[in-house]
Formats: C-alpha cells, sequence, structure tokens
C-alpha cells in the first residue's frame, strides 16, 4: 500500500476546536514524562519507521501518532510501524485508555483528544480541507498531560505550529525533525520558526535524546512544593536567578517560584542535569544555557481571539468608548504588555479597525505591543503565521488582514501599520503613557503578588483619567 498522501485540512470558523490552554498555578514541578504526540504528514512513513526502530520499547512513555490520512480509504499505518518496534501499534477506534509502552494511531477523518488518561474519537465539524488534526490533538494532549512531548516530523504545511506552544508552555519537550533530512520540510521549518524547538535533529538522535530526557526526569531532584521551599532550595534558586540576571540582564525573582522551578526543570532534563546544584554549574559553564533558560522564563501561550467571550465583550462594550468624542484629529492609544508573537495585538488592531470603519471621521489608531523576549518581537514583526490561526480567526478576517503565502497567512500592511513592536521590561522600564487602554493578559499570571501590585500602580499613571 502506498504511503499515506497529506491533507491539507484545517478548521473553518473563529473559536472553533479551542481546547483549553493550561494555567500557570503553583504545583509540583516534576511531573512525569509520559505521553508523546507525534505529528507528521508527507514523508513521514519513513521518518516514524526510523524514530522507532532507534526507540527501546521499554521506554515507559506512550506514544500517539496523528499523521495526514486520506479519508477516501481505510489506513494500515499500525500494520506499516508494527515491524519497527516491539510496542504493540493499534489504530485507535473507540474510547480507550492509554497504556505505557503502547502506540496509538490516529484513523482517517477523526479528531483525536486526549481526556483523563484516554483517548477519544471526534467528528470534525469543518467542511474537507479545513481541517489541522495534529494542532488539535497538541493542544488536548497540553490540557491533560502537557509535560509531555510533541514531535514534528516531515509534512507540507504548517499544522502543528500552534499546538506546541500549549505544550511547551505546560512544560513539555518540542523535538523537530532536521529539515535537511526531512522529505518535505514544510511542517519542520514552521514549528522551527515559532522559536519552541528545544532539539532539531535527525529523527534517530530525537528517539536517543527523548529517552536521556525521560530518564534524567525520572532522576530530578526538584522540590515538590514551590510554595514552600527549604532554606537549600531557595537559596539554589537565587543563585540560578543571579547567573541568569548577571548573563542577560533581566531579573525573574518577581516570578512565581513555581513558574521558575518548572522551565527550570525542563531545562535540566535537556542538559541532563539531576539537581539544582547541576544546574547552576552548567550556568556558570554556558553563556548559551542562561540565553536558552531566558527564553524558556519568556514563553507564553498565545493565539488569535483565545477566551472568544473576553474578546466579543471588547469589541461591543470596550473599544466603542475608546472612540467615543475623538475625531481625525485625535488618537487612540492602546498598549498590550506581554505580546508574545504578536497575535493578540494584531487581534486587538482588528476590532479597532473594524470599529473606525463605521465612522465618517475615526482618530489615529496606534497600539505599542511589547515583550522582553527579542525573538517573539521579531516573529511578531514578520507578521506570517501558521495555517492554524484559522481556527480562530474567521473567514472575513482573514480574507481582510491578511494574505495567504504557501502555508502561512501574513498580515497586510493595514493592520501591520498600527502596531509598533518594541522590547520592553514591565518591571524596570518607565510604561508608555496617554493611553486609552492596557491589555495584559499573558503576564500578570506568573508575577507573585508584591510585584503585580507595583504593575497595577504603573498601569494606573499610563491611562488617561478615562481610560
Amino acid at each position: 500500500m502506498p504511503e499515506p498522501e497529506p491533507s491539507t485540512e484545517q478548521p473553518a470558523t473563529e473559536g472553533a476546536n479551542q481546547q483549553p490552554q493550561p494555567r500557570e498555578t503553583e504545583t509540583a514541578t516534576q511531573p512525569t514524562l509520559s505521553v508523546v504526540g507525534i505529528g507528521a504528514s508527507a514523508g513521514g512513513l519513513a521518518a516514524l519507521r526510523t524514530f522507532f526502530a532507534e526507540l527501546p520499547a521499554d521506554t515507559g512513555m506512550t506514544f500517539v501518532v496523528i499523521m495526514h490520512l486520506s479519508p477516501e480509504y481505510e489506513s494500515s499505518l499500525p500494520n506499516l510501524l508494527q515491524p519497527y518496534t516491539a510496542m504493540p501499534v493499534a489504530q485507535v477506534t473507540e474510547h480507550v485508555e492509554m497504556e505505557p509502552d503502547h502506540v496509538y494511531v490516529i484513523p482517517p477523518a477523526k479528531r483525536l483528544l486526549v481526556t483523563e488518561g484516554h483517548l477519544d474519537l471526534a467528528d470534525f465539524d469543518m467542511p474537507p480541507g479545513r481541517r489541522l488534526q495534529i494542532d488539535t490533538f497538541f493542544r488536548s494532549l497540553a490540557a491533560h498531560h502537557g509535560d509531555g512531548a510533541a514531535i514534528i516530523l516531515s509534512g507540507g504545511g504548517s499544522d502543528g505550529s500552534v499546538g506546541i506552544q500549549s505544550i511547551k508552555e505546560g512544560g513539555g519537550l518540542i523535538l523537530v525533525q532536521d529539515p535537511a533530512e526531512a522529505e518535505f520540510d514544510s511542517m519542520p521549518r514552521s514549528a522551527i520558526a515559532t522559536g519552541l524547538a528545544d532539539l532539531v535533529a535527525p529523527v534517530a538522535e530525537l528517539a536517543t535524546q527523548l529517552v536521556s530526557a525521560k530518564r534524567t526526569r525520572a532522576a530530578l531532584e526538584l522540590p515538590s512544593d514551590p510554595t514552600n521551599l527549604s532554606n537549600a532550595a531557595e537559596q539554589l534558586l537565587v543563585q540560578i536567578l543571579t547567573q541568569l540576571r548577571l548573563r542577560t540582564g533581566h531579573d525573574f525573582s518577581g516570578y512565581k517560584r513555581g513558574t521558575i522551578l518548572r522551565r527550570i526543570g525542563r531545562r535540566m532534563q535537556l542538559v541532563q542535569a539531576p539537581t539544582l546544584g547541576d544546574y547552576i554549574q552548567r550556568l556558570r559553564q554556558s553563556d548559551e544555557e542562561a540565553e536558552l533558560l531566558y527564553r524558556d522564563l519568556l514563553i507564553h501561550v498565545t493565539e488569535f481571539f483565545r477566551d472568544r467571550e473576553a474578546w466579543e465583550t471588547l469589541g461591543r462594550e470596550i473599544i466603542p468608548q475608546l472612540f467615543a468624542g475623538k475625531g481625525r484629529d485625535d488618537h487612540v492609544r492602546v498598549w498590550t504588555v506581554g505580546c508574545a508573537t504578536g497575535e493578540e495585538a494584531y487581534g486587538l488592531g482588528m476590532l479597532l479597525l473594524e470599529h473606525a470603519g463605521t465612522l465618517n471621521f475615526p482618530p489615529h489608531i496606534q497600539i505599542f505591543a511589547s515583550d522582553l523576549g527579542r525573538t517573539a518581537l521579531d516573529f511578531a514583526r514578520e507578521g506570517a503565521y501558521p495555517e492554524a490561526i484559522a481556527a480562530n480567526v474567521s473567514e472575513a478576517r482573514l480574507a481582510r488582514f491578511f494574505e495567504q503565502d504557501n502555508s502561512h497567512y501574513r498580515v497586510r500592511n493595514e493592520l501591520r501599520e498600527l502596531v509598533l513592536f518594541t522590547p520592553h521590561n514591565l518591571l524596570q522600564d518607565p510604561p508608555f503613557s496617554k493611553l486609552d487602554l492596557i491589555i495584559c493578559r499573558n503576564l500578570l499570571i506568573y508575577l507573585q503578588r508584591p510585584i503585580q501590585e507595583r504593575v497595577y500602580e504603573s498601569f494606573h499613571y499610563a491611562l488617561r483619567p478615562d481610560g
């Protein structure tokens, strides 16, 4: 049987198929790396065979393969993979409990979701040609097993590039096949462009490093309760934050301990440093490791129109007030804080332009979008997003505000010119001034209460009296 053909399917309606996003809480920092989602499309069969051939059969992990399969044929993918692994390989046909050292494969024309240690099938509610099975599964996986791993292999398009954000935010690992090795490199390149990949390597090395990360995770010595650290653990954490401040210039001491320890734990397993003391030595020896930890601490889940009801309220009740009493010589000034890769800023710009279009003489619009992460800001300025944004952006908005560019949507100049993306440290730099609106949805949940109060005070002075 020939290799399954890739599908270019993706969701159609705004807000469709949104999965719960992992929220930042002060919880234990040492979950078990257990569930691995693998996304593949064209050229993916050979990559999958190599991956499983290199992988021991007793890792204790569960593997779920999401591949674009033709809905017109029955899938033989389990039979094509079984000779390359001693683990049982089965196609999911009903509600099934996941077991370690098993491989589960998606069937054609279905969504595969994770629910409390089980896999469930669901029909698509979008037409063919607008479905992204890999992103759908990764988001679902992140909501229940965000500390697992996501692997992107050969394939066309950009499926998976949005879902890996949720996996990374939950503390999971992102592994991507080297595009030079992939038969079709669009999916790997799109994932790499997000800046979220922990490892880009040939498939055989991905298997080896995944096992090493699992082994290190099992040996990690991290505090189980980040809200009640021992003096020794607190001193080690302070040393890590000091090294980070000395090497990057940024102070993360005001971040919640759970946030920091979770991200440190991710880096510890990747560099095979089982104790905080071992990791401190690694930081002292490597500027690169300090930069990688810094980037990890800046990762925030973001997507277009996340929490749709909040955006609908913003557009219906708040934005009209910003324009009230203003004419062509006036300005509407908005600041989106912790903008990450720009989805929130551009989404806000869409709402502002839509309302401005209802006015005879609209005011000028200026959006300030700030973040600490320069890589994220570069991505935002580029304004090229994976096709998966069609899950959250309506067809009308895609047509007006984006241009189709291969497997991406590129922001049109009308929208791009509204937004000034700039590096800004909310805890050190002065705020923007004379603002009508401040949006800060992606940052405050990571900060300790006293730091939050300082931020609120800063916002108060940045707003206009009626802002």
